[in-house]
């Protein structure tokens, strides 16, 4: 299995998930042309793309999923409501590339089994996803103000943990933003802030070297510096050390990430 987050943040979002014959996207929040861009920067031809899956309706996160299933052929996949809320954007999809799925009820697409759930923000009702491939677990979960007990749940075990930190709470009531969007971010239907982030890994990780992808990380409300420290503090006062129990990146915003990748029984990431 291997996993990649090609763009992250509110200038566009793209991940990129294989295993075996499976080749998927989270979101396409970019231009056509960029996306195919960011995929040959991992050595991936966007022709071999079997599917994207959209988390919800916002452009940096559908922008490009129209173009690119007409100009590719490549599959969509989405709840009825994220469909409602991208068509203005998306334009037309055809009938044998769009394939609507309910949150809460799991599926398989190839060799991957699918998890939606539901997050909370203020969309048209999106959804975070729980992607297992084998043996191994991804957890991809932004654009949420908040984590159910359920989402938490089917968090637990994962290898992979792709997890909004999109402000330090001091720098964004400090910033130039108007009181109402410091409340929208700081609401339940907002984003999760770098202690949110650490609090919530801190119950899920279980020392066996999970790695840690801070994700969305806001432009004027955070630093991928900030974010790591924030996180690696919270998790070291419960005992959980970086390179000993896991691996923390900043999830880069406008080029890929590490590419981590399981191979067996042993687990590496390279860039």
């Amino acid at each position: 299995m291997r996993f990649c987050s090609l763009s992250s943040g509110s200038d566009g979002n793209c991940q990129y998930i294989e295993h075996k014959n499976t080749k998927i996207l989270i979101d396409a929040g970019h231009s056509g042309k960029r996306i195919k861009e960011l995929l040959s920067l991992i050595d991936i031809n966007i022709e071999d793309i079997d599917a994207v899956f959209v988390t919800h309706e916002h452009m940096d996160h559908c922008k490009g999923v129209g173009v690119i299933s007409r100009r590719h052929n490549i599959k969509v996949f989405a709840n009825e409501n994220t469909f409602k809320g991208m068509s203005p954007f998306v334009k037309k999809i055809s009938l044998e590339n769009a394939f609507q799925f309910n949150n809460g009820k799991a599926f398989q697409f190839k060799d991957l089994f699918i998890e939606p759930m539901p997050i909370f923000h203020d969309c048209l009702g999106g959804t975070s996803f729980i992607i297992h491939g084998g043996k191994e677990k991804i957890c991809i979960i932004t654009d949420t103000g908040w984590i159910s007990a359920s989402m938490m749940e089917k968090a637990q075990g994962s290898d992979l943990f792709y997890l909004e930190a999109n402000h330090d709470l001091d720098m964004l009531i400090g910033g130039t933003y108007t009181w109402a969007q410091k409340q929208r971010i700081m609401s339940n239907e907002g984003h999760l802030s770098n202690e949110n982030a650490g609090k919530v890994l801190s119950k899920l990780l279980r020392r066996k070297k999970e790695k840690i992808l801070l994700a969305h990380l806001s432009l004027e409300n955070n630093t991928p510096e900030r974010a790591k420290k924030t996180v690696k503090d919270l998790l070291l006062g419960k005992n959980l050390q970086e390179g000993r129990d896991y691996f923390l990146e900043a999830a880069p915003r406008y080029l890929p990430s590490n590419v981590y990748e399981w191979r067996k029984d042993e687990d590496t990431f390279n860039k």
